[in-house]
């Protein structure tokens, strides 16, 4: 008999269990029909008919129908059972009261049969682990991909881009996708780009875009990748970042436009009631699809005029208002979420799940935590966006998208466990190096990640002969944050609140805003050493930044308005031992401070990991050659993990480019410090250790 290799036979389980599986091209069940006419409006979009859908089971579903054009109507269910099908009664809501029995013209036959079932299975909120995903079937899901929000390719038609894209996800054992319905693309229902005529009068919507989703969501089906639809996004509605406010065609300086402003999107009652109508219809055409994971009522709706201008009470009270009305008319219950960087606000009342961005100074910090305590949060959690365009790397460094999988496998070592996903996708898929990311993927399925309990955050020393200046750097870029007091390590250990480092610092009459005027860092000096804290930019009305030691001012550095500032470097000399060094910015505005220069060396490789008392998972990196185009010669080391408990360890290294195990051996341990060589390691490695059974 053939011995299958345990490798081998546990990929084949990760296909068949963890991993979205790849199906057949599933299309739903579907009935066409034409109503009687409508007595109260001609507008056939705004009709709001039901039609019953008895499935082979024998359960009864009252599902949202459509408008699909021509006068014709029709209902989706989705095929999660063989067998028949059968279309039943049609009722329709007007102005709030429901009326059954309407008589309809069939255009299809009243029965369809199924031969075999879809076999996406649905995603939903994990019952029994409030902070995890779980599919229908019962296995965890454990979201891994990249943003593609619109197609880099020119053209009308946007459906030959994900054509490719999402075979190339699947070969890559990638399971989430985020696509956003915008204009410029061809996406959008109500909104057109002049390519493809004048945009649908508000109220109705437009069949071409329609199809191209249809299109997009079969393809999503059939290779097994979940879509996170973004619904709305910030530019549409702010005169700030990203606007095409002027363009959009709601706008009241547009022909068919109502809107004075972009913040009356939210409480007016024409834009409320198209908009509502326009969600029932997305439910109504595409609900039926278990790849559809989540609709994002909105990208970044921080960046909208109303947020920006002190209404967030009325977008809070319309994000309520969208998600219970898309979980009434959803009868297959997809999640519901929004994208915006303040995790307590009240905007996320009533979603399902958290999705901050980040792009910040220093992103493999940045990616362990978030913004609020993850112990206080009762939803699932994860970056949906993450860039490098703010860590000052080199442009080719970026534009190779050296800096897009790194912070992934920061982030699974981090608060939250589930992946961070990297905006620019179409680099990695340009490029060919999807697997990089798939590589995630096999590593936390292969490991049985999910199912460890309690793991939580740490960091270790790494040992090596090859040390590197030891700088502590900026770790949020313009975030939200208390004043930072940080016991920073000179070890060579990564502390999680490193993310928390501020890059800007404010003046007192910003404090308010919610920004820090002032750092705090307690260091353990071995010895007496020269640093330097570096200022690379200030606000054009100027800005100042003074260093104080044990509370004595040992530099101080301003900036006048009115002329392009220079950066500067701000030295001075600390005796060894324990040192309160503070950082406080005395006006006239902010200044940026991208690190402290401590004068000393460290270890030339890093480790964060999490672990608990039976389990341990981490990820190493070599601190020169991380985002280096040509890296220097590997680095090898030995970690020293703290407090392990007593007993047979199993250490695996893992190669983070192709997810496959380089290394296995199995250690009798006697409690306490473990320590562990590494394999050479050029730009990073994944270690797990376990109790061995």
């Amino acid at each position: 008999m053939t011995r299958i290799p345990m490798t081998a036979l546990r990929i084949t389980l990760l296909a068949a269990t963890l991993l979205a599986c790849t199906s057949a091209r599933a299309k739903p069940v579907e009935f066409e029909f034409v109503p009687p006419d409508s007595q109260i409006d001609p507008n056939p979009y705004s009709r709001e008919l039901w039609a019953q859908v008895t499935t082979p089971s024998g359960r009864t579903l009252t599902l949202p129908a459509f408008y699909e054009d021509g006068g014709v109507f029709a209902v989706r269910a989705r095929p999660d059972e063989a067998g028949t099908y059968r279309f039943g009664q049609v009722s329709e809501t007007t102005r709030g009261l429901r009326t059954g029995g309407l008589v309809v013209s069939l255009v299809t036959a009243s029965s369809v049969d199924i031969a075999s079932r879809t076999r996406l299975p649905a995603i939903m909120r994990d019952p029994r682990e409030e902070k995890q995903f779980i599919r229908s079937d019962g296995h965890p899901y454990v979201p891994v991909g990249a943003d593609l929000a619109w197609s880099t390719d020119k053209g009308a038609d946007p459906v030959p881009y994900y054509q490719a894209a999402f075979p190339a996800y699947a070969r890559a054992n990638l399971n989430w996708m985020r696509i956003w319905m915008t204009h410029w693309d061809g996406l959008n229902l109500d909104w057109l780009p002049k390519e493809m005529g004048p945009s649908p009068k508000a109220g109705t919507l437009s069949e071409d875009v329609a199809r191209s989703w249809d299109r997009i969501i079969s393809l999503a089906e059939e290779n097994g990748v979940y879509i996170q639809v973004v619904l709305q996004h910030h530019g549409e509605y702010t005169t700030y970042n990203d606007s095409v406010w002027a363009e959009n065609p709601w706008n009241a300086a547009n022909p068919g436009g109502f809107l004075k402003g972009p913040s009356d999107f939210f409480t007016d009652a024409n834009a409320r009631a198209a908009t509502l109508l326009k969600y029932r219809y997305i439910v109504a055409r595409w609900g039926w699809s278990p790849a559809v994971l989540s609709w994002e009522l909105f990208n970044e709706v921080h960046w909208t005029n109303a947020m920006r201008e002190g209404h967030e009470a009325d977008v809070a009270r319309w994000h309520s208002l969208m998600a219970d009305f898309l979980r009434s008319v959803d009868v297959y219950g997809h999640l519901v979420t929004t994208s915006t960087e303040n995790l307590r606000s009240p905007v996320y009342e009533k979603l399902d799940y958290y999705q901050p961005h980040l792009y910040a100074s220093n992103m493999v910090a940045g990616a362990r935590l978030f913004a609020e305590e993850v112990s206080k949060l009762h939803r699932p959690v994860f970056y949906g966006e993450e860039g490098g365009e703010r860590s000052g790397l080199p442009s080719d460094v970026m534009e190779a998208g050296l800096d897009l999988v790194p912070p992934v496998w920061a982030s699974i070592m981090g608060q939250g466990g589930i992946p961070a996903q990297p905006w620019d996708g179409w680099k990695l898929l340009k490029q060919g190096r999807l697997g990089e990311l798939g590589a995630v993927y096999r590593f936390l399925a292969l490991n049985g990640v999910v199912a460890q309990r309690d793991l939580q955050p740490f960091s270790a020393v790494v040992e090596t002969r090859e040390r590197v200046p030891l700088a502590i750097r900026a770790g949020e870029y313009w975030q939200h944050r208390a004043p930072l007091d940080l016991a920073y390590p000179l070890d060579g250990r990564e502390p999680l609140e490193a993310g928390d480092i501020a890059a800007t610092l404010v003046a007192k009459k910003s404090v308010a805003e919610g920004f820090p005027d002032r750092a705090t860092y307690r260091l353990d000096l071995p010895h007496r050493s020269a640093m330097s804290v570096h200022v690379d930019s200030v606000a054009a009305s100027g800005g100042g930044l003074r260093v104080s030691v044990d509370g004595k001012e040992v530099a101080l550095h301003q900036w006048a308005g009115g002329a392009t500032p220079d950066p500067a470097v701000l030295e001075f000399k600390v005796p060894s031992g324990r040192h309160t060094i503070l950082l406080e910015d005395p006006g006239p505005d902010w200044v940026g401070v991208s690190e402290i220069d401590t004068g000393m060396k460290e270890p030339v490789l890093a480790l964060v990991g999490r672990r608990n008392s039976r389990f341990i998972e981490a990820w190493v990196w070599h601190r020169s050659n991380l985002y280096a185009l040509h890296p220097a010669a590997p680095a090898s080391g030995t970690v020293v993990f703290d407090a392990v408990p007593a007993g047979s360890w199993k250490v695996t290294w893992w190669d983070t480019e192709k997810g496959v195990p380089k290394s296995s051996s199995t250690v009798q341990h006697a409690g306490g410090t473990l320590r562990i060589a590494t394999p050479p390691i050029e730009r990073h490695a994944a270690v797990v250790l376990s109790v061995a059974p």
